[in-house]
């Protein structure tokens, strides 16, 4: 006889069923809607129910769960189970909790969903049962269903978790542990529930790393021995480092939990809590100013630990085991770390990085040896037998990202720390160029739908222009040298084929790339073969230039119409992707790479062009149409909104052109204080009688080894101006000092931006190098940018330190008289002031400006009062001296404000935008209504505050900007009461543009 589970008969499982049904329809009543339902409070009955369930479900497992008499079973079984546990009878809830967990685990999500939010409706309450017996089993079957939650019903689900206080409860719940009155499988439990619930929702996790209770808590059961206690911990700490504050909150005081964390890693630790540990670090990772403040505690035994897991594995019948696989996929993504550029680089290759990626290409690598290559063409050989074996291809990807990356942030003088490295370095450099020239040599066959193959082309593509580029002068050789090799045999046909198919996407007329791949490989081909000078003379033979250029016209065109432009895999899983809070520093690999790879391209093949053996093809670059076309193109890039990677170069390019530095709308400001006498402190007096008169606050900041040495201050005479009674300090400068030289450091000083002939250059550059201004040196000396570099910028607060308090010529006084916890470091005056300059207040502000040259009484007191709050003051200071504007709290942050802290930080915005009106200061203007609206956006309940108060100020567009925020909640506003405080001018503009909403289809 047929039998389900353990021997038991289809008899025996049909005598169980009757059974089942014969407690059941103890239960059953007939409701309003003539349906019938479980329904029965008697104990006695509900236990016999739970019983009848449990002996039912032993018959089957999940193999067996497609059994008929289950599968019209579930409904009543859903049924029965969710009225018992609503009913909160502590002395069966807890069988029925046991219940619901292996009938989670018997039968399919796919059958179970329809009754899912049920269930979570009817076990969240009874987690706050202090019963250990009844909020473990319910814990654990809430955590069983949730993981398995529809998206769905994500948000449904929520509501129902929200609405219990399941978060409240199961933090409560760990806050009481204690490891003698409770097991350590109720806190893993509870901790596996509660991080369950923050990966899926990230509206839960503010409460939880808000809480320093739990915090402290957490810190003191990670320290414990148990392994199972430190496993939990590290999953709460995993999922609470999806949110941004939530991880700076967790590094803040972070040593104890790194420790923990890396210890968890180590060879010793079970398999779980190594997983566990590489994970938190991946998220604790997730931006680079997250990853640098971990690396900066543990930067080393980090590494080491990541290493000793990618290079400790062994085969079993020759394949790698699920779970060794598991814990190198997640050691591969923590290496990823390598594309920031910090101190760990060093001890990557300290700890022989590349003789552990090596073992994760080569088959039995630590059987073999490298030192039998006598020569170039020998390793080729062998390198590909080693590709074409194909091992371990799920790990390929990562391992060209990690040696792409190391090679792109190499110091120059890095062959000095390979340490016997170098076999297994050269061996990787020739697998990975390899691999790149295959891509190449496949052309229109490349099959982006073939993922791991896609990957393994675009990564070591990828991974070979990054050393190629690497500042490393080993690496840049040893890989230009391997490729020159590898394309000596068609190398001008291949070439050839990229340059057509590349000459064809700006002449199709299209709007989008034909093939993401092979666009990829194309424009990372043409800048790696622009590299080498012969295939470089090709490409500009063949018009590669003006076709590179035209490709950066077509992405300018058609920039929104364009995607990602990776297949590697991602280091983030779906929960992962979740993430929130975090402002991360964008990738040089991700934004606008395909812009950047062409414009690497168009670097080298100008460079090639301006070289000394290359006059006649300079000549044609130097063409005025095509020179024109290269400028105005490659300006609108760097001043543009595109990635940094595509503006740095756009600005290396045009430093062959005469134009250094980025223009920046502070610069353009500073550039008017530049000069003018009424603001100046400093004259500089040159050999030939001329002067520049500049300001010694901004010379401070920007290029400090202009300001003669404190000791010599005096050597200068001191000229006291009648006008203002300003003391003006006159500097002679030596004879030996090229006047236009000085003029133009001091312009670059002011706004980051010179434009230099080629008779200046040399002196300009002896002069950048002795002043330290390694910015302007880099632009002169037509450095590559390195990799990851941000845009350099202007930025004035260090004015505003104690260092440079000196300087300070003017006080700022907002409205306020008296603020809580107010303290200057600076003077000994206790009511809230800023400390500033008159020369940056008058450069950003021409109301200001006219003030102080008025000579009213007003122009020479040292005080401003400013009728702003002292929060609105601190912002307004902030984009004096930085042009940025500070955001409000984000995220978590200001979703968990209330409404009066939050009208508090708006009311700072709108008295500036009220004040930018009377000063007229358009662009602070603009800034703050762009946060004022994003504000309203995420927060429309402030809407009618904000019209009352913008009303009060007379500032009618944001009166009608925050209507119109208001318009979708006109109904609730007005059934509220809320609308009754205002003028009826103001209701009937809320009114208009609630119907035109409605008109325009809500």
């Amino acid at each position: 006889m047929a039998s389900s589970k353990g021997g038991n008969t289809t008899a025996h499982i049909n005598t169980l069923h009757h059974r089942l049904y014969h407690a059941l329809n103890l239960g059953f009543r007939v409701c309003d809607e003539k349906e019938k339902k479980w329904k029965c409070t008697d104990i006695e009955i509900q236990r016999h129910v739970v019983k009848s369930i449990s002996a039912f479900l032993d018959c089957f497992s999940r193999a067996t769960a497609n059994n008929r008499l289950i599968k019209d079973s579930i409904s009543d079984i859903a049924g029965a189970l969710v009225f018992i546990l609503g009913c909160k009878n502590r002395a069966v809830v807890g069988l029925a909790a046991n219940v619901v967990i292996r009938l989670i685990r018997i039968v399919p999500p796919s059958i179970l969903h329809s009754y899912s939010l049920d269930l979570v409706e009817s076990l969240s309450p009874l987690l706050s049962c202090q019963q250990f017996d009844v909020s473990l089993p319910c814990a654990v079957a809430l955590n069983a269903i949730l993981v398995n939650v529809r998206e769905t019903k994500e948000k449904d689900a929520w509501k129902i978790l929200e609405d219990a206080k399941t978060v409240v409860s199961v933090v409560g719940n760990l806050q009481n542990f204690s490891e003698g009155s409770m097991s350590v499988e109720w806190f893993q439990e509870m901790a596996l529930l509660l991080s369950t619930i923050m990966l899926k929702w990230p509206r839960s996790r503010y409460s939880v790393w808000h809480n320093p209770t739990l915090m402290g808590i957490l810190e003191s059961v990670s320290q414990k021995p148990d392994m199972g206690l430190r496993v939990a911990t590290l999953k709460l700490y995993s999922s609470l480092a999806l949110c941004g504050h939530g991880a700076n909150e967790l590094l803040d005081n972070g040593k104890p939990m790194l420790d923990m964390m890396i210890s968890c890693m180590e060879e010793s630790s079970p398999q779980n809590a190594r997983i566990e540990g590489l994970k938190l670090a991946q998220r604790l990772a997730t931006g680079n100013r997250e990853c640098l403040k971990m690396i900066n505690m543990c930067s080393e035994s980090l590494v080491k630990a990541t290493i000793r897991t990618m290079g400790k594995w062994f085969l079993s019948s020759g394949k790698l085991e699920h779970d060794q696989m598991s814990l190198l996929v997640e050691a591969c993504k923590l290496a990823l770390i390598t594309r920031w550029e910090g101190k760990h680089q060093i001890y990557f290759w300290k700890y022989r990085i590349s003789e552990t990626l090596l073992s994760l290409v080569v088959e039995n690598f630590h059987s073999q040896s490298l030192d039998g290559y006598v020569s170039l063409d020998e390793e080729i050989l062998v390198a590909e037998k080693v590709l074409n074996a194909n091992y371990l291809p799920s790990l390929r990807s990562y391992v060209w990202d990690i040696i792409g990356f190391l090679a792109a942030h190499c110091e120059e003088e890095f062959d000095s720390i390979l340490r016997g490295d170098e076999l297994c370095l050269n061996f990787l450099v020739t697998c990975a160029c390899l691999t790149f020239s295959r891509s190449v040599q496949k052309g229109y066959q490349i099959c982006q739908n073939d993922i791991i193959s896609a990957s393994h082309s675009e990564s070591a593509s990828r991974a070979v222009l990054m050393m190629i580029y690497s500042p490393s002068k080993y690496i840049s050789s040893r890989a230009r040298v391997t490729l020159s090799f590898i394309l000596e045999e068609g190398g001008e046909q291949n070439l050839n084929s990229l340059v057509n198919f590349l000459r064809y996407i700006p002449s199709s007329g299209g709007y989008i790339l034909p093939n993401i791949l092979q666009t990829t490989v194309c424009l990372v081909g043409l800048a790696c073969y622009s590299s080498i000078p012969q295939y470089a003379s090709f490409i500009l033979r063949n018009q590669g230039l003006e076709i590179l250029l035209s490709f950066c016209s077509w992405y300018q065109r058609n920039w929104e119409n364009i995607g990602a432009s990776s297949f590697a895999p991602s280091p983030q899983s779906t929960s992962e992707k979740r993430i929130c809070c975090w402002v991360c520093t964008e990738d040089w690999d991700n934004k606008d790479a395909f812009l950047l790879y062409a414009l690497l391209a168009l670097a080298e093949l100008v460079n090639h062009s301006f070289s000394e053996q290359n006059h006649a093809i300079e000549l044609s670059v130097k063409s005025e149409n095509l020179k024109d076309r290269l400028c105005t193109t490659l300006k609108e890039i760097r001043d543009e909104t595109y990635g940094s990677g595509p503006r740095w170069y756009a600005a290396h390019i045009l430093s062959y052109l005469g134009y250094y530095g980025f223009q920046h709308k502070l610069g353009k400001r500073l550039m008017g204080a530049y000069e003018d006498e009424e603001f100046s402190d400093m004259r500089l007096v040159f050999a030939s009688g001329n002067s520049a008169s500049v300001n010694k606050v901004i010379i401070a900041v920007s290029c400090p080894m202009l300001l003669p040495p404190k000791e010599g201050a005096h050597s200068g005479s001191t000229i006291l101006t009648e006008k203002s009674q300003r003391t003006v300090q006159e500097i002679r400068m030596s004879a030996n000092v090229d006047t236009l030289a000085l003029v133009k450091l001091l312009e670059f000083a002011y706004s980051g931006y010179v434009e230099v002939e080629s008779t200046t250059l040399k002196k300009l550059k002896t002069l950048a190098r002795h002043c330290k201004a390694k910015v302007l040196l880099q632009m002169l000396s037509r450095r590559r940018p390195k990799w990851g570099s941000p845009i350099p910028g202007i930025d004035l607060t260090l004015a505003l330190t104690p260092k440079l308090i000196h300087f300070s010529d003017v006080i700022l006084v907002p409205k306020e008289t008296n603020v809580a916890g107010f303290n200057c470091c600076m003077c000994s005056l206790t009511s809230p002031h800023a400390h500033s300059h008159r020369v940056i207040l008058s450069s950003g502000c021409e109301y200001l400006r006219a003030l102080f040259r008025s000579g009213m009484q007003e122009s020479h007191l040292d005080r401003l009062n400013v009728p702003v709050s002292w929060l609105g003051l601190t912002k307004l200071v902030s984009w004096f001296y930085s042009d940025e504007l500070p955001d409000p709290p984000s995220g978590c942050k200001w979703n968990n404000m209330d409404t009066e802290a939050k009208l508090d930080e708006l009311q700072a915005y709108v008295e500036i935008y009220s004040l930018s009106e009377w000063w007229i200061m358009e662009d602070l203007q603009n800034d703050c209504a762009h946060v004022i609206l994003c504000c309203l956006e995420s927060a429309r309940e402030l809407s009618i505050k904000t019209i009352e108060l913008a009303a009060s100020f007379s500032m009618w567009k944001l009166v009608e900007a925050a209507a119109n925020h208001a318009a979708p909640i006109y109904h609730q506003l007005r059934d509220s009461g809320e609308l009754d405080e205002l003028d009826d001018e103001l209701v009937n503009l809320i009114r208009t543009a609630a119907v035109n909403f409605s008109q325009q289809g809500g």
